[in-house]
Order: C-alpha cells, then sequence, then structure tokens
C-alpha cells in the first residue's frame, strides 16, 4: 500500500506528520484514511489529478516484513520530513533516531520539523518520541532499496553473499573433511552463524521440509526379545539351540505312557517393531536444537545491549526460535536418543528429502563457527546493512564464478604469494575486505593465458618509478576489481609486467548509478548543451559524468590498461561500450548487474570477458601491435633535453600559492622550520561533511610552494612571504591524522580547531629562505592560470615564470 502522508497521534495532545519532502502541498491532509499500522496512525493520499507515477518513488509504504507484521518503509536517499502539528506545544528535540550518529543517517533539526535521509543504508530502525516525562512512543520502519527491488535484488544479494562465503568454505574442506565441531563455540562467531541460519530458515519452508522427514522418515526395523507364556508366541529361534537359556520356568509332567516331559512356563518370544531411533534422526534433532540455541543466544545478546526488541535481527531469531520450538515439542521426537557420534557418511543425510537441506545448513553454520570474515563489520552493523557495500562485495564474488565459467579456465594456486579467500593458519578466514587486496589466479591453458582477478588493488606513483610498465603516473588509484591477463609462459604477474606483457581491464562497483543516462549523458540534448552542463558541474563539484571520467582516468592514469568499466544495478542486462577503434580493446563502458537480471547479465559479461581474454591472446590485433611498437620504444633510452629545453621548462613548472594563519607561521618560524632545509606541513579543505570543495585541476602537478600571510580580503592583494619551497609529497587524511601529524612536529593542536573531516597535506621542503618578496592584486592572481574559478582563499596555481622579476 503506497500512502503519501502519515499522522501519528502520539496521544491526544501530540500529533506529527511523516511526508517526503517538497511534498507537503501535493498530498490531501483533509481526507485521511484508517492505517494498516494501528489506531495511532491516519494516512493521506496525493490530492486528485496530481500525478502520483512521477513521483511515487519518494512515497511511504506500509508492507508485510519477513515476520508477517506490517512495517512502514521508507527508501533509502530520499528525504523525509517529520513534523510537530500546528497545533501542538512540543519540542523536537524530544524526538529521537536510532544510531543517529551513524554517518549514513543525515539529520537536520529546525524549530518545529526533523529533515531526515538515509544514504545507502537499509534495514529496521525506529524513531522515539518522548512526551514530557511519558512513556516514549516509537515508529519503527524499514528502510528499503531506491536502486533494486527489495524483495527480487536485496534480500536475494544478502542470501547469495552469505551462501558464496558457506560454498566458498564448504570447497575449502573438502567432502572427506572433518569439519564438524561439537566443542564450545566462539561467541564471537554468533553473528556469521546466524546469518548462514537465517539464510536457510527464510529461503527453505522449515515445517514443509519437517513433514518430508515425517512423511518419510529414516526407521530402524528393530528386533527384541520378551518372555511370554509358553503357547502364546511364537518362539524365539535361539530357544531351539539353547532352551534352558531362553526359558523360564522349568517344569516336569508325566505323559499318559509313563514318561516325563520338562517344558518352561515363560519363553523368550521375538518383538519386531520399526524405530525412528536412527543415527539421521538423532542429527536432525541435534541440529535443530542447535539452531535453537543459536537464536536464544542472539536475543539474550540482544537484550542484554537493551531496548533492542526492535531490532532487525532481534525479530528475525524470534520468528526462527518460534518456528523451531513448534517443530520440537512434536511427539516425533519422543523415542530419539542423543546423538553420540556425527554421522557424516550418512547417506539418508546427504540425498533424502528433507535431512539433505538441514544436513547441508547444519554444514554452513558449524563452518561459521571457524569463520572469520573480515568484511563483515563494514557490512552488517547492528540491524543495518550497508548496501552499496554489499553490492561490491556480491559483484566480487559475481566476476569470480563469471571467470571460472570461461571454457577451459581452471584455478591456479600455484602462486603463494597472493592472498587467497581463505587461510585456514588457525583459523578459516575470508580475506574480502574493502582496501585490502584480494586475488585469485586463473589459467586457459587452450589460449597460453593466465587471469588474476584483484579486489582493491592499488596502482601507485611508486610501482611507476619501479618499472616503465606498471603503476600510476600521477595519483594512486585503487578500482574496484581488476582483470589482470598475461600470457601462461610467465608464472608470476611480476615477471609478465617486467616484460611488458600484462594488460589490466578495471570495474568499479557503482551502486549509485541506475541507468545509462546519469552515466554516459542523455542523447536528446545537443552537444553544446552537454559540455555546458558538464562545465557547471565542474564548478560545483556535483559532476553527473564523473563515473565515466573516472573510467578514462584508469585508462590514462594506470600503465598497461586496456579498458574500464562500470557495473550498476540498472533494469536492463545491456551494455554500453566506447572504443578507441573497431576492436573490443580499449575502451569505457558501462554493465548492468543485479540478482532479478542475473541470468541476462551475467551471459551478457561473461561474453564480454571471454572476448577480452580472446582478444589480449590474439597477436593480429590492433592493441597487440601497438603494444608490441610500445615496448620497443619505452625500451629505448630517453632523449637528453638541451639547455634551451631545460630553461623552458622551468619557467613553467608550477608553484602553489597557500595561506597560512600566524599562529602556524609563529610556530614554524620559532622552531627553524622555515630555515633553508626545513620541512614543515602545508594543510587545506578537502572535505567537510557533505561538501566536497573543488580546487584547481593541476594542484597536485605542481612541483613548488610559496605561502602568504595577510588578509587578501581588506587589502586586496597577495604579498608572498621570501621562501620557496620543494613539494616532496601530497596526501589526502582525516582530521584525525592531520592532527596526528602536527603534533607530531611539535604543534601544539587538537581536532576541535579544525573544521574539515579530510585535508589534503602536502610536505613542503624550504630550498630558498631568502626568496625576493613579491606581491600580487587579487584579481591579478584569480584569473592566471585558470584560478578565476576557484575561492579567492583555496591554494592558486602560479608558474615559476610568474614569480621572476616581482618585488
Amino acid at each position: 500500500m503506497n500512502i503519501a502522508g502519515l499522522c501519528i497521534e502520539v496521544n491526544s495532545s501530540v500529533k506529527l506528520r511523516l511526508y517526503p519532502d517538497g511534498q507537503y502541498k501535493n498530498i490531501d491532509w483533509k481526507n485521511e484514511l484508517e492505517s494498516e499500522l494501528g489506531s495511532n496512525y491516519k494516512a493521506y493520499r496525493l490530492k486528485q489529478g496530481y500525478n502520483s507515477e512521477k513521483h511515487s518513488a519518494s512515497w511511504l509504504m506500509i508492507e508485510n516484513s519477513i515476520d508477517d507484521s506490517l512495517m512502514l518503509r521508507l527508501l533509502e536517499t530520499k528525504n523525509y520530513i517529520l513534523e510537530v502539528d500546528d497545533n501542538c506545544a512540543f519540542s523536537v528535540d524530544s524526538i529521537k533516531f536510532q544510531n543517529s550518529d551513524n554517518k549514513n543517517l543525515k539529520l537536520n533539526y529546525n524549530k518545529d520539523s526533523v529533515r531526515f535521509q538515509f544514504v545507502n543504508y537499509l534495514g529496521r530502525s525506529r524513531i522515539t518520541i518522548h512526551n514530557n516525562g511519558n512513556d516514549a512512543f516509537t515508529v519503527p520502519f524499514e528502510v528499503v532499496p531506491d536502486k533494486m527491488d527489495y524483495e527480487e535484488d536485496y534480500i536475494i544479494l544478502t542470501e547469495e553473499l552469505a551462501d558464496k562465503c558457506s560454498t566458498l568454505l564448504i570447497d575449502f574442506s573438502g567432502p572427506t573433511s572433518d569439519v564438524y565441531s561439537q566443542t564450545e563455540d566462539n561467541p564471537e562467531t554468533l553473528l556469521e552463524q546466524f546469518i548462514f541460519l537465517r539464510k536457510f530458515c527464510f529461503s527453505q519452508n522449515l515445517f514443509g521440509l519437517f513433514e518430508y522427514i515425517k512423511r518419510n522418515p529414516d526407521i530402524l526395523l528393530v528386533a527384541s526379545e520378551e518372555y511370554r507364556p509358553f503357547g502364546t508366541g511364537r518362539p524365539s529361534p535361539k530357544f531351539y539351540t539353547s532352551p534352558f537359556s531362553k526359558g523360564k520356568s522349568w517344569s516336569v509332567y508325566d505323559t499318559p505312557d509313563g514318561s516325563k516331559v520338562c517344558y518352561p512356563q515363560q519363553v523368550a518370544v521375538v518383538h519386531k517393531y520399526d524405530s525412528l531411533d536412527t543415527p539421521a534422526n538423532r542429527f536432525i534433532l541435534y541440529a535443530l536444537r542447535k539452531f535453537d540455541d543459536i537464536c536464544e543466544r542472539l536475543i539474550k545478546v540482544l537484550d542484554a545491549k537493551g531496548n533492542s526488541r526492535s531490532a532487525e535481527c532481534y525479530r528475525e531469531a524470534q520468528a526462527i526460535h518460534n518456528m523451531l520450538e513448534e517443530i520440537l515439542i512434536d511427539n516425533f521426537w519422543n523415542d530419539i536418543g542423543t546423538l553420540d557420534i556425527m554421522p557424516q557418511n550418512n547417506q539418508v543425510l546427504q540425498k533424502r528429502e528433507g535431512y539433505s537441506q538441514i544436513f547441508a545448513a547444519y554444514s554452513m553454520v558449524d563452518l561459521a563457527i571457524q569463520l572469520d570474515w573480515k568484511g563483515k563489520d563494514d557490512v552488517y552493523e547492528g540491524e543495518s546493512k550497508n548496501v552499496a557495500l554489499l553490492y561490491e562485495y556480491w559483484l566480487f564474488f559475481e566476476l569470480y564464478e563469471i571467470i571460472r565459467s570461461v571454457d577451459g579456465c581452471e584455478t591456479d594456486d600455484e602462486d603463494a604469494e597472493f592472498k587467497k579467500f581463505i587461510d585456514n593458519s588457525d583459523y578459516l578466514t575470508i580475506s574480502l575486505k574493502q582496501g585490502e587486496v584480494s586475488c585469485q589466479r586463473f589459467k586457459i591453458p587452450e589460449l597460453n593465458t593466465r587471469v588474476n582477478l584483484y579486489y582493491n588493488k592499488t596502482f601507485s606513483s611508486s610501482s611507476f618509478d619501479q618499472t616503465i610498465y606498471a603503476g600510476s603516473y600521477s595519483r594512486p588509484f585503487r578500482p574496484d576489481y581488476t582483470i589482470a591477463v598475461f600470457p601462461a609462459d610467465y608464472r608470476r604477474e611480476k615477471d609478465a609486467i617486467k616484460a611488458g606483457e600484462v594488460t589490466y581491464v578495471h570495474f568499479d562497483a557503482k551502486y549509485r548509478i541506475t541507468d545509462l543516462t546519469s552515466f554516459i549523458g542523455n542523447d536528446k540534448i545537443t552537444e553544446e548543451e552537454e559540455l555546458r552542463e558538464d562545465k557547471a558541474d565542474s564548478i560545483t563539484n556535483t559532476y553527473k559524468r564523473g563515473d565515466l571520467l573516472k573510467m578514462h582516468t584508469y585508462n590514462d592514469a594506470i600503465r598497461r590498461t586496456a579498458g574500464s568499466y562500470v557495473l550498476y544495478p540498472g533494469d536492463s542486462a545491456d551494455g554500453k561500450e566506447f572504443h578507441i577503434y573497431d576492436e573490443i580493446l580499449p575502451g569505457v563502458g558501462a554493465f548492468a548487474i543485479k540478482p532479478s537480471i542475473k541470468a541476462r547479465s551475467e551471459s551478457a559479461l561473461k561474453d564480454f570477458i571471454r572476448k577480452v581474454i580472446v582478444h589480449n591472446a590474439g597477436s593480429d590485433t590492433r592493441f597487440n601491435r601497438i603494444k608490441y611498437y610500445m615496448n620497443m620504444v619505452l625500451g629505448e633510452p630517453g632523449s637528453k633535453p638541451n639547455s634551451n629545453n631545460v630553461k623552458s621548462a622551468a619557467e613553467n613548472e608550477m608553484a602553489v600559492v597557500g595561506y597560512i594563519k600566524e599562529e602556524y607561521y609563529n610556530f614554524l618560524n620559532q622552531n627553524g622550520k622555515l630555515k633553508a632545509g626545513g620541512e614543515f606541513l602545508f594543510y587545506f579543505y578537502a572535505i567537510a561533511g557533505s561538501t566536497v570543495y573543488s580546487h584547481h585541476k593541476d594542484l597536485f602537478k605542481a612541483t613548488n610552494f610559496v605561502f602568504y600571510r595577510n588578509d587578501i580580503d581588506s587589502e586586496k592583494k597577495y604579498s608572498i612571504n621570501p621562501f620557496m619551497c620543494k613539494i616532496l609529497n601530497n596526501q589526502l587524511i582525516s582530521k584525525k591524522d592531520l592532527v596526528a601529524k602536527l603534533q607530531e612536529q611539535g604543534y601544539h593542536t587538537t581536532e576541535e580547531n579544525h573544521h574539515a573531516d579530510f585535508y589534503y597535506v602536502l610536505t613542503v621542503k624550504v630550498t630558498d629562505d631568502k626568496f625576493d618578496r613579491c606581491e600580487f592584486k587579487t584579481s591579478e592572481l584569480n584569473s592566471l592560470n585558470g584560478n578565476d574559478s576557484f575561492s579567492p582563499h583555496s591554494p592558486k596555481i602560479l608558474k615559476n615564470g610568474d614569480l621572476n622579476g616581482r618585488t
């Protein structure tokens, strides 16, 4: 049910309105509807005649959640307003959001309303409204995806990610390994166990599986002996061979012919019956109790943290616990004993319907006890999930499966220098984590090719210095995924790098892109309009084509790169590619891929990757002929510049002009940092809150640094101080790291003195402390070298030739 607005009646005197930002006037507040959420809520639709389809993506929704309770749903990235009714004397300070300090929740409190937005974060949350010391009123809700379908994409994505991890572990352990344990669990793995258990219990019909077992149970024909009066049952066969041991109360009787007969009053009789007390049934009972124990322990952990009964994990654990309790009280288990040996090779557990699914689920949960997935803390934070990171991890496994499915491809684990998914030095570890390199190696003998798949491989300028064939010639870059293709003649990639025989293809996960128009632009507008729009975006730092430009940057900056492509959760499986010439490489492009179009998207991406590998292996392609001659030219010695060229180059070298505050200048001066040979840090804003500061495009190409201290606003000029410095390196670091670096060099400062979240930092060395002072009018300097589009207070760019002769 889609609604346009919601009225929340906390009590008779406190009423709040919840609606999408900017849509108050379009909602019919005069005609209220009964809300399915309960008597405290009233629902409102759009005014008659309003185009609801155009704006439906931001409306509130009420849907059935996973435990069949109705739940209010809000969309990620959309802005909502929670507003106090005009007639209420109520302070918005009494409205509290769960995890309000989470950076993915944007909050803006005004006089009588709260504006809020969830960015790339999904899951259960709640708003707590405190009313003058009375009991708090709670508004629970779910944040659901804006860029993919909740049931068809997001839930499947999370389940497949858990399934990928468990499959890796099961493949790793092998079918004959003893991967089961009945030891005490590590409490730190409780979350992983529950993730796998949740995947099983909500993707399988647990009651249905139990009914399968009850209809076709594993039974054992049991023969037992009991003593009965002689003649009331067939004696045991052993009675005829050992009558005195299988008979009781023997008597002697005289027969009519005068002989004596001896026979027992009781005899052992065989009783046969079907028993459910089998190893397979004992295991199923043990596994279900294990599942229930996990849920109970998780519930206790969440209870201990307090105020957690609306948490997603809590609700799910409670729902699974209730299902398991209903199954475990069934009379089916009455005669089934305790498991005393783990039946690993039991054919019933491995093959029979109902048994096999629970056996596989227990395998996943048991392996989770030993699992340390290093990326989990970034993805699962309490009851919320970072969907952008989930999508990023999911894509890595998709690329892994796609490459492995290429005809003739096989895994190659010969080289131990790369980090694997799984490390069992102490315990099982899945090493996939944002910012850490993970590499999987493959080989295709038919094509004489090796393929390495990287997650978060960094290409830096330091590696560029070490070889003419690798690294980035400017800033460090870290694509989400990199495929390295090189001849199988080289066992190690670094040997192929030295020979110039590696080709890199990069992929970036862009969860924020939903259609190709936002990536490559709108074909319906003219080139002039597009360029004008792009220019405006570059000034305000809101690039609509920034992701496309980044792909071009990868191609240009990272040596040996032949193609860079975006992977995004669009609705079409079709890809868009741009090639320099009529071959698949080099190029840039985008591919749509998400669970709901998985079959088509995997097919398109697999076809592309296969073509890339085959294309790279072909010696007659234009791309490989260019590589051949490039390697030849790069191997030649460089030409020496003549003196005129050196002078001209020196004149055109760039210098950064920065502002240093008086307090910091005094510290540098008093501590000898401004003498020739002295080193210090110059820092300026990079990111503050949601603002990303724009700077000159050539700022980090500059090699020199000069500074001013005067008030340019009042004096209308830049007075350059008599110090020429050499820029040694530059970094992007957090405020915390900046303060630590400044304190390390002796400058006493705290985080409260710095107002940005991230800073650019230049490490500079004084080369001339008697440099001629010079001045520039603000209007003059701001118009030099493309400085005019930036703030007067931001770092500026000068050429050495601009400084010469100024006094």
